[in-house]
């Protein structure tokens, strides 16, 4: 008697394998897939005028900010040419009608001489006689030094010479800060602004003191 071949099971592992291969690539076409479209989900530019278009600059509008914010807080203006430069400086200057063009003052004190000298580096438009008065404040209190007329010509330097007592002297080396004005009696009011000095750069000097105006 001949003996029957059974294949079943054969055909039945067959099928097993072929099933789990074709589950291995589904698996993997749809990894694939799924990869593609994010990659072009994020590559993809939005509309302009979209709230996604305008909550997402683009990458040199973020640059151009960190260069901005570096310098914020801050206005630098550079002359391009020396003819501006120029313009800039003159505009220091008060105007023809306040005779007085420029002034620059500078306290002195020389506390073992118990002396205060007022010094006033000036030019005028035309000669004329200038007001000068000033005074300090300061830890140890306030106290005025006097006012005096002179006779400014086109240019040149004033010195006011005080001695003062002790008590006056620890005042002086006290302080924070001079006021200087000088005034001219036939000019406009409005040129008063152009010579209030408020004196508070102070710095040592080898005989003592010397308070000047901060730029």
């Amino acid at each position: 008697m001949r003996r029957r071949v059974t294949t079943a099971p054969t055909d039945e592992a067959a099928a097993i394998r072929f099933a789990w291969w074709a589950a291995f690539f589904v698996t993997l076409t749809l990894i694939v897939v799924l990869g593609i479209a994010k990659s072009a989900q994020a590559l993809t530019v939005p509309p302009l005028g979209t709230p996604a278009a305008q909550a997402a600059p683009p990458a040199a509008e973020f640059e151009d900010e960190a260069e901005v914010s570096e310098d914020e807080g801050f206005e630098f203006e550079e002359c391009e040419e020396d003819e501006e430069c120029e313009e800039d400086e003159a505009s220091l200057e008060a105007p023809p009608e306040c005779l007085l063009s420029s002034a620059e003052a500078t306290v002195f004190a020389t506390p073992n001489k118990d002396k205060v000298r007022l010094q006033v580096r000036y030019t005028t438009s035309s000669p004329t006689a200038v007001a000068v008065d000033y005074g300090l404040h300061g830890s140890k209190g306030s106290l005025y030094l006097g006012s005096e007329k002179k006779k400014f010509s086109r240019t040149g330097v004033l010195r006011l010479t005080e001695h003062l007592t002790e008590t006056q002297m620890t005042k002086v080396m006290a302080a924070k800060g001079f006021t200087v004005r000088l005034r001219v009696a036939t000019a406009p009011g409005y040129c008063n602004a152009f010579f209030d000095h408020q004196l508070d750069l102070r710095r040592a000097t080898p005989s003592g003191l010397a308070w000047e105006q901060s730029e």
